[in-house]
C-alpha cells in the first residue's frame, strides 16, 4: 500500500474522519504550500479548502467521497481527532524537547503502553490512543515543553503525507496497526491533564485578581512567576510582543525587589511569545 488514496481508505475502514490537506509543490527550486501564499503558517498542513469549505466540520468517513478526494491528487491527508474517529494523541515534538518531556513523564509513570504511533516529516511523532469518551481538549505544552495532545475538535497530517522539508511521514514500523492494538491512553496521562487543566475540573482558568497581581511588591522566589503570568496574560490577550516587553521591563524596576536583569526579563518574554506563537500554530496544525 502505497497510494495517498489507499492510505485515506485503509483510515476510513479503521473508523477515522479524514479531509485532504494542502501539500508542497517544488517551485523556484524550493518546495511551498500549494495554497501559493507566501509565508503560509502552516505549510503543507492545512486544510484544501476548494474541497472542504468547512475545513474540519466536512472530514468525512465515506468511502466513495474519499475516493473523490484523493484519486490521482497529490494531497496530504488529515485524520480528525477526538470522538468522531475514536482517537486522541500525542504529538511528540523534540524540536521544542518533546521527547525529553516525555522521558521524563515515562521514568516517573512507566512507559507508554504499546499503540499506533506515526513519525511526522519534521522528525517528531503522533502516538495514538483510543478515545477515553467524554471531551479530551486540544492543549499544547500542557503536559511540558514540545509534548501537545490532539482531541476533540483537532487533526493531525497522517502518513503517507509529504512535509514542506521534502520528509514523508510514516507509519512506525515497531508500532503498526497491523501488529499493535490501538491501546487506551494510561490511566496516569489523563490524571495528568485533568490536573495541569483546571476547567476540566469544572475551575475557572482565568484568574480574576490582576490588579493585585500587577501592583503588588515581589521579591526573590516571586519575581519570575509573576513576570512570566504577567507576561503570558498580556500576550494571549493579543498585545504586541515588543509592547509586552518595554511594560514588562517597567513593571519590574518598580514592583520587584530586587529588579531583575534586564536581560533576564528579555529572555522570559522572548520565550513565552514563542510559546503563544507555538500555541496559536497548534491549534490548527497537525
Amino acid at each position: 500500500m502505497n497510494s495517498v488514496l489507499d492510505h485515506a481508505l485503509q483510515y476510513v475502514s479503521q473508523g477515522f474522519a479524514v479531509l485532504p490537506l494542502h501539500f508542497p509543490f517544488e517551485r523556484e527550486g524550493s518546495l511551498r504550500c500549494s495554497c501559493g501564499k507566501d509565508g503560509c503558517r502552516q505549510p503543507a498542513k492545512h486544510p484544501f479548502g476548494r474541497l472542504v469549505k468547512n475545513g474540519l466540520k466536512d472530514a468525512s468517513r465515506d468511502p466513495e467521497t474519499v475516493q473523490r478526494w484523493f484519486a490521482g491528487a497529490s494531497l496530504n491527508i488529515g485524520i480528525v481527532t477526538g470522538a468522531v474517529s475514536g482517537i486522541m494523541v500525542l504529538d511528540v515534538d523534540p524540536r521544542h524537547d518533546g521527547d525529553a518531556t516525555l522521558a521524563k513523564l515515562e521514568a516517573e509513570h512507566g512507559p507508554l503502553p504499546p499503540t499506533w504511533r506515526f513519525l511526522t516529516g519534521g522528525g517528531g511523532e503522533h502516538i495514538l490512543f483510543r478515545h477515553p469518551g467524554g471531551t479530551v481538549a486540544n492543549s499544547a505544552g500542557l503536559l511540558g515543553p514540545g509534548l501537545d495532545v490532539r482531541g476533540d475538535g483537532g487533526y493531525i497530517v497522517a502518513p503517507p503525507s509529504r512535509h514542506i522539508s521534502r520528509r514523508a511521514y510514516a507509519i512506525s514500523v515497531d508500532h503498526h496497526p497491523s501488529d499493535v492494538l490501538l491501546a487506551p491512553p494510561p490511566d496516569w496521562l489523563m490524571q495528568r491533564l485533568a490536573h495541569r487543566n483546571p476547567a476540566a475540573k469544572g475551575t475557572p482558568q482565568a484568574r480574576t485578581d490582576w490588579r493585585d497581581h500587577v501592583g503588588a511588591t515581589h521579591v526573590e522566589g516571586t519575581r519570575n512567576t509573576a513576570l512570566a503570568s504577567l507576561s503570558g496574560h498580556l500576550l494571549r490577550n493579543r498585545i504586541d510582543p515588543f509592547a509586552v516587553l518595554d511594560l514588562m521591563l517597567c513593571w519590574n524596576r518598580i514592583h520587584c525587589t530586587p529588579p531583575l536583569d534586564d536581560d533576564e526579563v528579555s529572555a522570559t518574554v522572548r520565550s513565552i511569545a514563542r510559546r503563544e506563537i507555538d500555541r496559536r500554530e497548534a491549534r490548527h496544525a497537525g
